[in-house]
Order: structure tokens, then sequence, then C-alpha cells
């Protein structure tokens, strides 16, 4: 994981294909005092993976190249958590096997995305010290 300040911090991936939402997820999320790396295909988003320490992802369902079914298997298969943010129906995202539990429609508070991605993981960054 990369260092901030001299302190571990958490890589998120968000894969979105429209720029503004990009820019508006990232900053939202770096807020938070994690990096960001975003993508805009499934392509780029599986390369990232299998290049960099990726904490948890934040996708929209539908982008450049497709669905993002092969990153969500990617992601389960290394165990990362996700989540994603779309504005595409449920049903259609439920079909390929994601949890309707794990998606949130558009518009989304970015923010509010990533702190629901923590209880799924032991971060390192956002982990209160004890």
């Amino acid at each position: 994981m990369p260092l901030r300040n001299g302190i571990q911090t958490d890589t998120i991936l968000i894969v979105e294909d429209d720029v503004f939402i990009s820019m508006d997820a990232a900053d939202s999320v770096s807020r938070a005092g994690v990096n960001v790396v975003t993508a805009e295909t499934v392509h780029d988003a599986l390369d990232i993976l299998e290049n960099e320490d990726i904490s948890a992802a934040i996708l929209d369902f539908q982008v450049r190249d497709g669905a993002v079914t092969p990153i969500v298997e990617e992601l389960r298969r290394k165990g990362i958590p996700f989540r994603i943010v779309s504005g595409s129906p449920l049903a259609e995202i439920a079909a390929k096997g994601i949890p309707t539990g794990l998606c949130a429609p558009k518009p989304a508070d970015y923010f509010k995305v990533l702190v629901s991605l923590i209880s799924d993981r032991p971060w390192t960054a956002l982990r209160p010290s004890h």
C-alpha cells in the first residue's frame, strides 16, 4: 500500500466512464484520506487490479467496453470489497449475480458509498487507532 505522510493508506479503484462523475467520485472518496485510481473501461480496470494493490472498488455497472462483471469476478477472487453505483436497473445488475444490497443508484454520494465499504474490510487508513 502507498504511504501518505509516512502512513500506509488504502487505494480505492473507481471505474466510471463519465469523466465528470469520475472526477466527483474521486474527489469525494479522496477526502477520506485514501488514494484513488480511476479507470474508464473494464480492460483498464482489470489491468489496474493486476498491477496495483487495491483495497476496495466502486464501479459503474456499464462502462465504455461493457458490463463490469469481469471486474466483479476478479474482485471476488481476490476478496476485495466493492459497490456498484449505476443508473442501470437493479434487476439487470442482480441478473449478473450481484446482490442489490451492494448497489446504489445514481446520482450517489460517493463518500457514503465509501463508508458502506468500510464495514467489509479491515481498513488501514480509515481504521481508528487504539
